[in-house]
């Protein structure tokens, strides 16, 4: 993979508002990058609609 082709993002859950899961996503191709996905989140121990945010690598 190139350097500066891809995105970091971490997935934040809807209700508590916790970090739940850390992806990446190519940034030439943004416009087919899904915003709001549905996701089990660990803290609320139910389905959920998680929000993205992106960041660097590790944070």
């Amino acid at each position: 993979m190139a350097k500066g082709k891809s995105q970091y993002c971490t997935w934040f859950c809807g209700d508590c508002k916790r970090a739940n899961d850390i992806s990446y996503y190519d940034k030439r191709r943004n416009d087919e990058v899904v915003k709001e996905v549905s996701k089990f989140c660990p803290q609320c121990r139910k389905h959920t609609v998680h929000k993205r945010k992106d960041t660097k690598k590790g944070n």
